[in-house]
């Protein structure tokens, strides 16, 4: 291929100018006169360069007889025609150049524009090529054997070196000294045929010395009959930038944030991934997400994954669910997602937090529903100044702020508008420096925000953002509103608060107070009221209301049982939500006046509590688990209640029977023991005067009878209610009844195992103890050996001979008093025993010994 051919008008001889086109391979003749440009037989040159000032009337004949080729109008180098430089009527106005660099320049630019000129389509007047090239927002060159051939105007402005000195320059000099080796590799690989990239990015130093990334297209071309390249190259600096950004957001953030395609495979998983499931970023790459999902959760995620896809909104909600660690257990993670559309994405980007502990916590109450069912997580990057680069929409959203008031200004902006305060901003502001200077891997805490009208606490999650060579170039916040959860807190809180007063009530009347008030206080219902089951009425008696309940419908009757709702709670001890009512609960057959909404609460086997709202969904937040918590603390509280009014019942009942069983004791030691001893004194005369044996039978049955008196005197006095007990040695105590009952009879005898000491009234627990033994001698005979020791399972003490025991059918009356199977007994001696035991709030059993005998087993409250 031949050089383009032009044609150089000048009056006078410009070699200099020659040599310079001559350079770049254009083929010069030069005419002393404008009009040989016309004369016939002269073939049309493919550039017009005219050494003198701008003619319009020229230029119009260089369009009609010689068609659209470049004109250049080369003025006499006075500076006059700077202001016209550029395109003008298709034509260029340029000083005459007067240094080499400037004739060099000036070469290169005409061989360009002849170059676009030959490009355009025959025939089409503005040169579509030549303006597609210049007007490109790329820069586009021809490189040839290492050097610039030809560019465009964008490569001057991106490098930053003129025509002349791009002419001038080797390619490989403009590329980063970091980049040539890599760059020259593929030039050589795509001269040689071998397999080399088209598209790939280097960068490039300036004039100035700025570093600019670029990504560039590559195409094998031939240019004047030889091998180059046709490279067009686009500044990408700003963009990779803005990559950077965001990827430090998601490798710096201690969530972990995945991209999720439409078909559920994991394609990106954030480094966080490793600290909180185990696994290398990449060793789940391609897998399936389900794979990992709890196979009870599993089912809910897949369904809740494939709605989202074919959902236009991309409206973020959260799941909790169970994921398998890389170890094999399982974790809890509450994810968040966000939907993709692009040509390069598509799916969604999923931010995930272990909540494992959170779920654990939550679990052991029991008592209250998940409090966060849906959350936003708020996003915050910010520069190694303190200059917020980044906020999302989700943390915008919270605080009711446009996105663009807060990006780029410092984090101090928070404290302008009003959302913390100077000592909270100073806490975020500490936080901020510390992380900053690397003193710290990232920061928790909770911080109370003003926004919207309205206070919430903000869980602030702070991590540093390091670049691979260590520096600490900003921070990344995560925002997390636990506003709820906070007041969920603060709720339960003061129910436990209310536990401790219910606990020291001792009415119906008073804990029905205590609820009433503790809902319309702590659970912010102010319109309740307190139902309570009364037994002699078979009535759901009206017994508490807070001042807007009554206000309602102050004069509320008992709620005889019926089919209504009041009572289908009571009995089946299930709550009911009625969204729309009409007629007052507080008793059937009264009006409320205006529909509203009713939440009643079973205080099981006790009443129900009944709350109203003129909105729904006011019964339907966190507190309504929160009201079946106080339901069943209530309960609690009214059945300590009731076993205290009857504990205080029996222990009068008790007092009344002492009272009974001292005049009782007392008639009988009047009325009965003062006459016997009467008949026994005159008794020992008549045995003076008379040797009758009628007389010694008369004896007999004064000492029974005598004996009768004494036991309904022990039976008296040891039936009531010990009052003071101290530690006795169950030890000593035995040893000194064996003393008592056991003269008569040397060859009985004890076996004491145990060291067991016992809270009792000493003189009563030797009593029990002598009936026992008494008992065993009497019907064991004089050889029985009698055994006392600990119990294995229980606290207490058992006795236990050796003897022929009690037989199956008079078992069941040993304890009734006056009943015995011996002529010598009284009968009451076992009744005793039964009402010590009684006395001191134990508890006594009979049955088999081991050896066949009669085994008495006494359980106690107080052993050591």
């Amino acid at each position: 291929m031949q050089g383009f051919r032009v044609l150089l008008v000048a009056s006078e001889a410009t070699s200099a100018l020659d040599a310079a086109l001559a350079n770049r391979g254009l083929r010069v003749e030069q005419r002393a006169e404008k009009d040989a440009v016309f004369e016939s037989g002269t073939d049309s040159p493919d550039c017009v360069v005219v050494v003198g000032e701008f003619d319009t009337g020229f230029l119009s004949r260089v369009k009609t007889h010689v068609g659209s080729v470049p004109v250049f109008f080369v003025t006499d180098g006075d500076g006059s025609a700077a202001d016209n430089e550029g395109v003008t009527n298709g034509a260029s106005v340029i000083d005459h150049p007067q240094t080499e660099s400037e004739r060099a320049a000036l070469a290169a630019r005409i061989e360009r524009a002849t170059q676009f000129a030959d490009w355009s389509s025959p025939g089409e007047p503005d040169s579509l090529y030549r303006t597609v090239v210049e007007q490109s927002f790329d820069a586009i060159f021809i490189a040839q054997d290492g050097g610039f051939q030809f560019w465009n105007r964008k490569l001057t402005e991106l490098t930053g070196l003129d025509d002349a000195e791009l002419s001038e320059t080797p390619l490989l000099d403009v590329i980063h000294p970091d980049d040539r080796e890599r760059v020259a590799s593929i030039s050589e690989r795509r001269r040689s045929g071998s397999d080399a990239p088209e598209r790939y990015d280097v960068r490039i130093v300036t004039a100035d010395g700025e570093t600019r990334q670029c990504q560039v297209n590559v195409k094998d071309i031939e240019y004047h009959d030889n091998y180059g390249v046709l490279v067009s190259m686009h500044d990408v600096t700003e963009q990779r930038e803005t990559e950077a950004r965001f990827r430090a957001f998601v490798e710096n953030s201690r969530d972990i944030v995945s991209f999720i395609d439409t078909d559920g495979n994991i394609r990106y998983h954030s480094p966080a991934v490793e600290s909180v499931l185990g696994y290398t970023p990449d060793e789940q790459i391609g897998r399936s997400v389900f794979d990992f999902v709890h196979p009870e959760d599993r089912s809910e995620i897949e369904r809740a994954y494939r709605d989202a896809v074919g959902e236009e909104s991309n409206a973020g909600k959260s799941y909790r669910y169970r994921y398998r660690h890389a170890d094999g257990s399982w974790v809890w993670l509450e994810s968040i997602g966000s939907r993709q559309h692009s040509s390069l994405l598509d799916g969604f980007v999923v931010s995930s937090r272990d909540v494992t502990e959170q779920q654990r916590r939550e679990s052991q109450l029991e008592q209250y529903e998940t409090i966060i069912e849906s959350i936003q997580l708020g996003a915050y990057v910010v520069d190694s100044d303190c200059v917020i680069q980044y906020v999302n929409e989700a943390a915008m959203s919270k605080i009711g702020v446009p996105r663009g008031r807060f990006v780029g200004e410092h984090v101090s902006a928070a404290v302008e508008s009003g959302i913390v305060t100077e000592a909270q901003f100073e806490r975020i502001e500490s936080v901020l420096d510390s992380v900053l200077a690397g003193e710290t891997d990232g920061v928790r805490f909770e911080v109370p925000i003003s926004s919207s009208g309205r206070s919430r606490v903000v869980d602030f999650g702070i991590t540093p953002v390091v670049e691979d060579d260590g520096s600490i170039t900003g921070a990344v916040g995560i925002a997390t509103d636990i506003t709820d959860q906070k007041l969920y807190e603060q709720r339960l809180n003061a129910l436990h608060s209310a536990s401790r007063d219910l606990s020291a009530e001792t009415t119906r009347e008073g804990v029905a107070e205590i609820v009433s008030e503790v809902t319309a206080d702590a659970l912010e219902y102010e319109v309740n009221r307190v139902f309570l089951y009364d037994e002699a009425t078979d009535a759901l008696v009206p017994t508490a209301a807070t001042e807007a309940a009554t206000a309602i419908s102050e004069a509320v009757t008992p709620v005889t049982r019926n089919p209504g709702r009041l009572w289908a709670v009571f009995e089946s001890g299930e709550d009911r939500l009625l969204p729309d009512v009409t007629s007052g609960t507080w008793s059937e057959e009264t009006p409320m006046g205006e529909t509203h909404a009713e939440l009643l609460v079973s205080i099981p086997s006790h009443g129900v509590l009944v709350i109203c709202e003129d909105d729904e969904a006011m019964l339907r937040d966190h507190r309504r688990p929160l009201a079946k918590v106080l339901a069943s603390n209530t309960k609690a509280a009214l059945d300590r209640v009731e076993r205290e009014q009857l504990l205080r019942r029996r222990e009068a009942e008790l007092a009344r029977q002492n009272e009974q069983l001292d005049s009782f004791a007392s008639a009988v030691s009047h009325d009965l023991q003062n006459p016997l001893n009467v008949a026994m004194g005159y008794l020992e005369l008549a045995k003076e005067t008379c040797d009758a044996p009628e007389l010694d039978r008369i004896g007999e049955a004064h000492e029974r009878m005598s004996a009768i008196v004494q036991d309904v005197l022990a039976l008296a006095q040891n039936g009531q209610r010990v009052e003071e007990v101290e530690p006795v040695s169950l030890t000593q105590a035995a040893l000194e009844a064996w003393n008592i009952v056991s003269p008569g009879t040397p060859d009985a005898s004890l076996e004491i195992d145990t060291s067991l000491t016992i809270d009792a009234h000493p003189g009563r627990l030797r009593q029990l103890l002598e009936n026992l033994l008494s008992n065993a001698i009497r019907y064991g005979g004089d050889d029985v050996t009698v055994s006392i020791g600990p119990l294995d399972d229980r606290n207490g003490f058992y006795v236990e001979d050796d003897g022929p025991g009690i037989d199956d059918d008079e078992r069941p009356r040993i304890f009734e008093a006056g009943y015995t199977t011996g002529s010598e007994g009284t009968g009451f001696g076992l009744n005793i025993v039964q009402s010590i035991v009684s006395a001191h709030g134990w508890s006594i059993w009979f049955t088999d010994g081991v050896e066949g005998g009669a085994r008495f087993e006494i359980t106690t409250e107080a052993d050591r």
